[in-house]
């Protein structure tokens, strides 16, 4: 059995989606389920999405705007909801799809015992074990990086051998083909799909708004006999057999008809299969290994001893309620897990991750399994350059550069402003108008501005002022253009962003719910924040233009933080009383985390607000709800609160729990319910804010650190400025800090202050 921070092992067959174990190489996906007589593994890959980039329709609304801020600053705020609703929406965004399932049905009757099946973070490796009459079975999948395949090994030792069928389903339009040991799949992709409250009608056009086409294909290698049937493949008499899976599609952009693509798919799909039937299993593997652990062993995380490691992992959440004083290592597993699904799931060349990263279960998945831009995708990469992982981020910056390119024309039509913005829903065509739809979810076109920090913080990380210069700066640009063209003076010589909304949120007028408000604090938390970091760059780059004569004059005018009767920071223009007092969105506290607006030595009282905030909205909430309070937290150094967050996340949700309070699947997958995949970044970001923060040249340790994690250790950790930090500590006390990096930093510890030298590695006492 395989013990530590660093497995998920089970004694059973998956029997739900979320009980099957995610492996990926970014692009394809797939989710294992470990059935003994049938086994499936659910198939995804990145860019198989409905829709085309011909789907949308763009009016011109500006006039429908200028309305909308009328009625706003006329106090008509029931009425300026519905005139938005009504008047003021584009098109939904499309759907992720599932790929399909690859299906292997065992022709033997089986009475398995010692069954266990693992999940190897370290080595993104899945393995499924068992005896059946006097036969050892067992297989690995993994999904390989270097060779763009899925591999799936199975072997029979002993008494009895292989003999099973190997066929892949999917919900699309399909042909099947069969070739020897060579299995095709040919489908395309609906042009549009109508939810129809569960019942999807999928829509599918010729020409130009043809949707895109796909193969999936495999190939088995065995030292026994392969028939090709009509729709499946037939292995008898086998010691061993490899499938080697892998699947490609025409898309080529987000603004390119796939009717004009040029990509050769279908070889592409021959070739790689080939390849790794050539180069063989070991050889395949041992490249997987070498590409996956070096990035998942750049940090290693020690909370102390665990006596629940021989205990399978779906009893180990369940139980952990009761027993988490003897199971730190969950802590740990959580940690490592978060770390592990980026790996997987984000990878140079291939898309951003979506609400459920790149695993999806149905044709029609929970919110589209779109991107979700007004806290969701960000959550999803908040963990990757603190954890040391830069090269998973550039998905997300590559996203970030298509809507910006796309937001210039929903900036243009729908405010008639210069710059870019991107509303709330974002789909592989990369759609950034209102979705349409009640004004709480679809009015909020500060994604794009959002984004912004992600860009910069790329920057803080590496230093890296050709980036920082040639795509950051002139992004940001675009978003600062869309702000400072919005800004209008709110007749107390304030500048605000008006009419905004706090993303999903309503508040009270005259016993009605409402969203739209003369502006939102997080609004113009997102508008200084990006006008800070973009004057912070051009300082690096030695920059004075237009738009930073315009940022400065601007910047000193916007719409200060203001405390509301209840204590807490005011979360719309005028002091409202929320609809739901405990919502699961904490917008408001963008000035928090991710921003640094606000911070406990710099802006005490700020601080002190934000705190009341939190105790207002309570430690409930969905997965990734809990996700952000634990990263709130964290900063407010309130260790006590960390640690009562994460003990919420990893509440056990049962696989049928539909509705209600966050948790964690048997799979560890974050549960809103149903999952979400943002709510595991969260936590990982969260663990790691409560060991280290860091902010310009000022590096924190240890700010939040638990009482019940008194002895541990973390290494690898990245701070701005590129510095690796290694953390020892013992009964809850700092024992060794090693640094390594260039530059002057202050480190800071219990209150205690150095001012550090680096060049290269050295230790730092307190």
């Amino acid at each position: 059995m395989k013990k530590g921070s660093q497995y998920l092992w089970y004694s059973h067959p998956a029997t739900a989606w979320v009980e099957a174990l995610p492996i990926g190489n970014g692009s394809l996906g797939a989710m294992v389920f470990g059935g003994v007589e049938t086994e499936t593994l659910g198939l995804n890959l990145d860019t198989l999405w409905s829709g085309s980039c011909h789907g949308y329709k763009v009016e011109n609304r500006v006039e429908h705007f200028k309305k909308a801020r009328q009625l706003i600053l006329e106090d008509k705020k029931i009425e300026a909801r519905d005139y938005i609703e009504e008047n003021f929406h584009g098109d939904p965004s499309e759907w992720y799809l599932q790929l399909g399932k690859l299906i292997i049905t065992s022709m033997k009757n089986m009475c398995p015992r010692d069954y266990i099946r693992d999940l190897d973070l370290e080595t993104g490796i899945a393995t499924v074990g068992y005896n059946s009459s006097d036969t050892n079975y067992t297989r690995e999948s993994f999904i390989s990086f270097p060779d763009k395949v899925l591999v799936y090994r199975m072997t029979a030792e002993g008494k009895n051998k292989l003999d099973f069928k190997a066929m892949v389903d999917c919900e699309l339009r399909y042909e099947v083909t069969t070739d020897g040991n060579t299995y095709f799949l040919d489908g395309i992709a609906p042009t549009h799909i109508e939810e129809n409250g569960g019942n999807p009608i999928c829509t599918y056009e010729d020409g130009e708004r043809q949707g895109i086409s796909f193969r999936c294909a495999f190939k088995i290698d065995t030292d026994g006999k392969v028939k090709a049937n009509k729709n499946h493949l037939h292995v008898t008499d086998a010691t061993y057999a490899t499938i080697y899976l892998t699947a490609e599609d025409n898309f080529e952009g987000w603004n390119k008809p796939v009717t004009q693509s040029l990509k050769d798919y279908k070889s592409i799909c021959v070739s790689r299969l080939d390849n790794a039937i050539s180069k063989g299993f070991e050889a395949v593997k041992a490249d997987h290994i070498n590409d996956v652990s070096p990035y998942f062993n750049r940090v290693s995380i020690d909370l102390g001893e665990s006596k629940k490691d021989n205990v399978p992992t779906d009893r180990r959440i369940h139980d952990f309620l009761h027993s988490r004083k003897n199971d730190n290592n969950l802590y740990c597993l959580l940690f490592n897990y978060g770390r592990y699904l980026t790996i997987s799931a984000s990878r140079e060349g291939s898309q951003a991750m979506t609400l459920q990263g790149i695993w999806t279960f149905t044709m029609c998945s929970p919110w589209r399994s779109n991107y979700t831009v007004n806290i969701n995708t960000e959550m999803n990469y908040w963990p990757t350059m603190m954890c040391s992982m830069p090269e998973m981020n550039m998905p997300l910056i590559k996203f970030i550069e298509e809507i910006a390119e796309s937001g210039k024309e929903t900036a243009k039509l729908f405010y008639g402003v210069d710059g870019t913005c991107c509303h709330h829903n974002v789909d592989l065509w990369r759609i950034t108008t209102p979705s349409g739809g009640n004004p709480v979810w679809s009015f909020w076109p500060m994604a794009g501005a959002w984004f912004c920090r992600h860009l910069y913080e790329y920057y803080e990380y590496t230093l890296d002022k050709n980036y920082l210069e040639k795509t950051a700066v002139p992004i940001m640009e675009e978003n600062a253009r869309f702000c400072l063209d919005m800004l209008i003076d709110d007749g107390n010589g304030y500048l605000i962003l008006c009419p905004s909304t706090s993303p999903e949120n309503e508040y009270m007028v005259n016993g009605k719910e409402t969203s739209v408000s003369k502006t939102t604090y997080m609004t113009m938390e997102i508008v200084t924040d990006l006008f800070t970091n973009l004057l912070s760059a051009y300082d690096v780059l030695g920059i004075k233009n237009e738009i930073s004569s315009r940022i400065e004059a601007a910047l000193p005018r916007l719409l200060p933080f203001k405390q509301g009767k209840d204590g807490g920071l005011m979360e719309w223009y005028y002091d409202e009383k929320g609809f739901d007092k405990h919502h699961r969105h904490v917008s408001h506290l963008y000035a928090l985390h991710p921003a640094n607006l606000i911070d406990v030595e710099r802006t005490p009282d700020l601080a002190s607000y934000a705190k009341n905030t939190l105790k207002n909205r309570g430690d409930g909430g969905t997965g990734w709800s809990l996700g952000w309070k634990i990263n709130f937290w964290a900063r407010l150094r309130d260790k006590n609160k960390v640690i009562k967050l994460i003990n919420n996340q990893l509440r056990y949700i049962p696989v049928k729990y539909k509705r209600g309070r966050g948790g964690t699947f048997p799979n560890m997958f974050d549960a809103h319910p149903p999952f979400q995949i943002d709510g595991n970044f969260g936590a990982t970001a969260g663990i790691a804010q409560a060991l280290m923060q860091s902010f310009g040249n000022r590096i924190i340790i240890l700010p939040a650190l638990p009482d019940e994690w008194a002895n541990g250790h973390i290494y690898g950790l990245t701070a701005k400025g590129g510095v690796k930090v290694d953390i020892e500590w013992a009964n809850g006390k700092l024992t060794k800090l090693t640094l390594d990096g260039s530059g002057e930093f202050e480190i800071v510890y219990n209150g205690q202050s150095r001012l550090v030298s680096l060049d290269g590695k050295k230790d730092v006492d307190f």
